[in-house]
């Protein structure tokens, strides 16, 4: 069996003829549909990581938002009032709209508190909900 590209001689009427085999059509354009096919699966694989990766930013930072305004509300003296209210704060670059439902408990000593974090343009879309409850301290 002869390599690819390695020439060859045979018998002709003027005396010996090198020729040399190469690759067909073929074999050339299967050879680039299968790379198409491969670059194609990597493309879209980088694109899902990114999305994803912007995704996971968005989530850890509505997080943070959460957890800081549960901290703002747990360092008040007293206890949150029963009620809706709504805010937005800048952090990381971004503006964040929060909302915080504050309810009554079947313990009069304890108050829930739900919170949802999300983009302003999205206002129906919470990236994060949290739940505490408080206590009342002087």
């Amino acid at each position: 069996m002869q390599r690819t590209g390695q020439g060859h001689a045979h018998a002709c009427r003027g005396g010996l003829v090198k020729t040399s085999r190469g690759f067909t059509l073929i074999e050339i354009l299967a050879a680039v549909a299968v790379l198409a096919i491969a670059l194609a699966a990597i493309l879209s694989g980088m694109a899902r990581y990114a999305e994803n990766a912007g995704y996971l930013r968005e989530k850890m930072l509505a997080t943070w938002v959460a957890h800081n305004r549960m901290t703002e509300l747990e360092l008040r003296p007293g206890w949150p009032d029963i009620g809706r209210s709504d805010d937005k704060v800048d952090m990381a670059g971004f503006t964040w709209k929060w909302q915080a439902e504050v309810k009554a408990t079947p313990d009069d000593k304890l108050r829930r508190v739900d919170l949802s974090v999300m983009r302003p343009d999205q206002p129906d879309a919470a990236l994060i909900q949290l739940s505490g409850f408080f206590t009342n301290h002087p």
